[in-house]
């Protein structure tokens, strides 16, 4: 596929953009236990913290999926970078607990904006090849999300207080909000109001309506899975395995490591083989990789097992993405994606918390043996669809 240049130009920076937005979700986690240290918080508190920053992003981006499809995505994605370095700097001179949760929550409407509208964007821009587009953006959110946890170790390791390390990723976004507004240019601003018979074909008989709330509810379910063996993942290793934090972190690094190879491999896939294939080929092969995960013993066989299981996470959300572009309207792109991106967060937010639940009661081997459970159930609406 041929990209003309100003359309290149827009891909680089956004897939910076998008490593960027990724990397702010995990400072937060990463800090946590010397902000619960100085405030001397209790799990709740510190709990707390990372619940307003997950619930804001997951409200916040239907909201900001509603707004870029209404007034445009230039403004909407550009300064919610900026809006975001505020919010780290307000982070950075928090006196107290409120004032940091204020600012947390702050962070969190910030990173809200950018995926649904750039999303919605790049495919509209792209209506070939989409998959590849949309499998090296997801790949640059893995990448950003492995430089953020390894530059903030490097600052922690430094001797930076996590005041200061706040302070410092404040930095890249007000860098990169003049790259990405010009490179927005006239491609994001708002949309021309659509002729009514342009809407009467969207929404005549609400014809994709039932194979959104299918698939939404499949989706569900999957990252239901996803996000509560993820979450658990180094616990898993330390616990139950017996491997030191380093090397379960190192662990957690070939997880990653996969989810760059499944977003770049189910992107082109994606192109070549309907998307809901792909999404099911992913989802399918992801549940005996869980189940031998609680099962090996051997530190080679388990790297190459969360290899596997980082391709399967990698390898849901490019042709998940492909697939919803191809039942949405141009005008209602944007909201679509929110609307996902909102529903998926939740489901991550509480996701954690039923595994844990689980792990108090039956023990965490089985514990992750039986979140199997919400994926394979999963697998029974996608298969439908496919055959719709």
């Amino acid at each position: 596929m041929r990209i003309p240049r100003s359309s290149g130009h827009l891909l680089r920076v956004a897939w910076i953009g998008h490593g960027l937005n990724d990397m702010y979700w995990f400072i937060l986690p990463v800090l946590l236990p010397m902000i619960k240290q100085e405030f001397s918080l209790s799990y709740a508190r510190a709990g707390l913290l990372v619940t307003s920053l997950t619930a804001v992003i997951a409200v916040g981006s239907l909201v900001s999926g509603y707004l870029g499809d209404h007034f445009g995505r230039r403004t909407i994605l550009s300064g919610g970078f900026v809006f975001v370095s505020l919010a780290l700097i307000f982070c950075g001179l928090s006196g107290s607990y409120w004032q940091l949760l204020a600012a947390v929550a702050l962070v969190g409407a910030g990173v809200s904006t950018f995926h649904p509208s750039m999303i919605a964007l790049l495919m509209d821009m792209f209506s070939r090849k989409r998959g590849a587009v949309l499998g090296t953006f997801t790949l640059w959110g893995w990448v950003g999300t492995a430089l953020g946890l390894m530059a903030i170790s490097y600052l922690t390791g430094r001797g930076f207080s996590w005041r200061q390390v706040y302070l410092v990723m404040a930095l890249p976004g007000l860098v990169l909000f003049p790259l990405l507004y010009r490179a927005l240019g006239p491609s994001a601003k708002r949309h021309p109001s659509p002729r009514k018979e342009e809407v009467e074909r969207v929404y005549a008989g609400g014809s994709n309506l039932p194979a959104l709330a299918v698939f939404f509810a499949a989706n569900m379910a999957i990252a239901l899975t996803f996000f509560g063996v993820t979450n658990f993942l180094p616990t898993f290793m330390v616990e139950t395995k017996a491997f030191s934090v380093e090397t379960a972190s190192y662990l957690f690094v070939i997880f990653v490591g996969g989810g760059m190879i499944g977003s770049l491999v189910s992107g082109r896939l994606s192109d070549l083989f309907p998307p809901l294939l792909v999404i099911l080929a992913a989802a399918v092969g992801v549940i005996p990789v869980i189940f031998l995960l609680t099962l090996g013993e051997r530190l080679i066989s388990l790297a190459i097992l969360l290899v596997l299981f980082g391709i399967c996470c990698g390898g849901i959300y490019p042709p998940q993405n492909a697939y919803l572009a191809d039942l949405t309207s141009i005008y209602t792109r944007g909201r679509i994606y929110g609307l996902i991106q909102c529903c998926t967060i939740l489901v991550g937010a509480f996701a954690p918390g039923i595994m844990g639940l689980m792990a108090d009661k039956i023990g965490l081997s089985l514990a992750m043996k039986l979140s199997i459970l919400p994926l394979a159930l999963a697998v029974l609406p996608l298969f439908y669809l496919k055959r719709r």
